[in-house]
């Protein structure tokens, strides 16, 4: 006998992609509806009891904080990754791009695209934040001058 989750269909084959799993992923409203659920079709000679439904209700609260501390994590570290990029505006940088060939140039702005930041480069091609290998200072029209510390006395 083949059993399903709720809300989900049976699988007729054993891979499925990762937006389908999010969008079959619990919610705490689910476990909410599945407790007055479960309240309402308790057996009145043996009701549940008090500490249960606290039990219950913490572990609710612990799941929707985890959710909103992952959610704030990951906008972080998003806002992170594109300051990181937009350091490297004027800089050459080189790296592996998405069929893995090389790939150099001139980084003339960023691309966010869902939770991903690329490089847009002068020659047109685009390059993944994490797949940078080297980072090469703009070259500048000027020569940088040379200090020597003072003797000391």
């Amino acid at each position: 006998m083949t059993t399903t989750g709720i809300g989900q269909t049976p699988a007729t084959n054993s891979s499925s992609s990762t937006s389908k799993n999010s969008a079959l992923a619990l919610k705490p409203e689910d476990f909410i509806k599945m407790m007055v659920t479960q309240l309402q079709n308790q057996d009145p000679t043996q009701p549940v009891k008090n500490e249960e439904l606290l039990a219950q209700m913490s572990q609710i609260g612990q799941l929707q904080s985890s959710n909103t501390l992952t959610t704030t994590l990951q906008g972080l570290t998003l806002q992170s990754q594109i300051g990181s990029a937009a350091n490297l505006i004027g800089k050459t940088v080189s790296g592996l791009d998405d069929g893995n060939d090389p790939v150099s140039g001139l980084v003339t702005s960023v691309k966010v695209s869902g939770s991903d930041v690329n490089l847009e480069l002068d020659n047109g091609k685009t390059l993944g934040l994490g797949k940078v290998q080297t980072i090469t200072p703009a070259a500048s029209g000027t020569t940088a001058a040379t200090t020597t510390a003072p003797p000391a006395v």
